[in-house]
């Protein structure tokens, strides 16, 4: 990592943006219930000219739409792909990016754009291009599962835009009063991707400030910031960028001792090895990870009785300390406490540790000792280290035959999104980057239809599917009211058993940034002072 010096990079496209956005956002129609994402630095000082950046895990894929959105995925797109908008991680607020302003309602936004914006190969990206982008995104034949969390159960309505006028507008069916977040995650995919989406797996065209100049897929790329008229300030960001993949959270921790990295998350065991030399920056998910069940009909967890059973089965803390040593905080809810509409007095609606009780119930459900053999399949993924075979011996406790699946998280969830429906219960980890609960409702309700990337478990909760409409067309204290009683469905229901708020540990010698829990903000990346 090297301080810039006399760096001259200025955009000739560079300008001021404006209070405009903020005022109109409204602040009665996006009026948070509770915190944002929490992290403790700040963006003042100056940008690096080169970062070292450690991935978890390697990119699935360049297209944004299709990805199963890992760690290294989306930290990638977070380079070479931009968005309408932004959120602000530290204040909550909703800032410009590809957008100068925009006006909203519950069920349109209208955006005004910046002057002058290109993609990284140099081609003009208008208006009419962004919309083509995301109506691809809208469009359910792409296949996406972040098609029915972005615009809502009702879908778009039309996409609208105008060269002339620099405009882009995006209206939907039914109010969706989080679509503004949404287009904060909306990644914008260049023309050349659209016209060959099938080469876009391999080969990114960005929007985004920084381009690919050179990879090995699964160790290294190699990005150059290209002077992108979306910044405010092209000097805001590290001219260079290197991004390493490394699976291992013991070697990721080892490159920052020996300096081969500048910045390194570590969500295990090995974080508290560095915590003693380096103090850092934590990056919390959005959601609690929890178990989830296959409720199709004929799979066992159909019946209530037995999703009841494996609730009372298992103890938060111990998977916590299993799946992350230690370093995520074991929770009772699935709002985690960095969300809007949080309600701490929800964790007690779900059931809790009792081994005898959950043996009693497994027996009067016809199961056990002088009853018939109950046989599931658990699902796990390497990032969960030994918390699948905590569950897997929780289960095993209570004479349930138990057969452990696992692989990387791309592979899980190839499982849990698939049709055909070969798993029984997991960890999912239903982390996103939105601060609300609707991605819940993309993995949750019969509201956005059965089956591929809707309701990939087949719950039926009515209670849920009612709030959970409700919610998205309210504002204010009536938003939380709704948000808070969808949760209180699912956990009174055991649809879903929170079990940890995850929590990576980001750790950097001689630079201070601000982060969630899978992406690093690379506009926040400073010097230390």
């Amino acid at each position: 990592m090297s301080k810039r010096v006399g760096a001259e990079r200025r955009s000739p496209w560079s300008r001021g943006l404006g209070s405009a956005a903020a005022v109109a956002l409204g602040a009665s129609l996006l009026a948070a219930c509770g915190g944002g994402s929490d992290s403790s630095a700040g963006t003042t000082g100056e940008a690096p000219e080169q970062a070292t950046l450690v991935l978890r895990n390697d990119v699935d894929t360049f297209d944004p739409m299709l990805t199963a959105a890992e760690q290294g995925a989306v930290q990638m797109y977070e380079a070479l792909y931009d968005t309408l908008v932004r959120r602000n991680w530290k204040t909550g607020e909703y800032e410009p990016a590809m957008a100068t302003s925009w006006k909203a309602t519950p069920t349109k936004i209208d955006f005004e754009l910046k002057d002058g914006l290109t993609c990284s190969d140099g081609t003009d990206l208008l208006p009419s291009d962004i919309q083509k982008s995301l109506e691809r995104l809208a469009d359910p034949k792409t296949g996406s599962i972040y098609t029915g969390r972005f615009f809502g159960a009702g879908g778009v309505k039309q996409i609208v835009a105008d060269d002339e006028a620099n405009t882009v507008s995006v209206e939907v069916n039914e109010p969706h009063t989080d679509l503004i977040d949404s287009m904060a995650t909306a990644f914008i995919v260049c023309p050349k991707g659209l016209a060959d989406t099938k080469a876009l797996a391999t080969t990114p065209q960005g929007s985004g400030p920084y381009k690919l100049t050179s990879m090995k897929r699964g160790d290294t790329y190699e990005l150059e910031a290209w002077g992108s008229p979306a910044l405010e300030d092209p000097e805001s960001v590290p001219a260079k960028l290197t991004y390493r993949v490394v699976t291992s959270d013991s070697t990721r921790a080892n490159l920052v001792d020996t300096g081969e990295a500048d910045i390194v998350s570590v969500v295990g065991r090995d974080s508290k090895r560095l915590e003693s030399t380096v103090e850092p920056i934590q990056g919390k998910a959005f959601q609690a990870d929890s178990v989830v069940f296959n409720q199709r009909e004929g799979a066992p967890f159909a019946d209530e009785k037995l999703r009841r059973v494996v609730a009372q089965a298992l103890d938060a803390e111990s998977y916590t300390k299993a799946a992350s040593f230690g370093v995520g905080d074991a929770v009772d809810t699935l709002v985690t406490p960095n969300m809007d509409c949080y309600v701490e007095g929800n964790g007690k609606l779900g059931l809790k540790l009792d081994k005898d009780r959950a043996k009693a119930d497994l027996a009067a459900a016809g199961y056990g000792p002088g009853g018939k053999e109950l046989s599931v399949r658990l699902l796990g993924y390497d990032l969960q280290n030994s918390g699948p075979e905590y569950l897997a011996d929780a289960l095993r406790e209570l004479g349930i035959k138990v057969e452990v699946t696992n692989g990387t998280l791309a592979q899980a969830a190839g499982v849990v999104y698939g049709d055909a429906g070969e798993w029984d219960v997991m960890v999912f980890p239903m982390n996103a980057p939105a601060p609300h609960l609707y991605p819940a409702v993309t993995k949750m309700s019969s509201n956005l239809g059965e089956g591929g990337s809707y309701n990939f478990g087949r719950v039926k909760n009515d209670e849920f599917d009612r709030y959970a409409k409700l919610a998205p067309a309210s504002t204010g204290d009536e938003r939380c009211e709704n948000w808070s009683k969808a949760e209180a469905a699912l956990l009174e229901r055991t649809d879903v058993v929170p079990m940890m708020w995850p929590i990576a540990n980001y750790f950097s010698k001689d630079l201070t940034f601000e982060t969630g829990y899978r992406t690093t903000d690379l506009r926040t990346i400073r010097v230390k002072g």
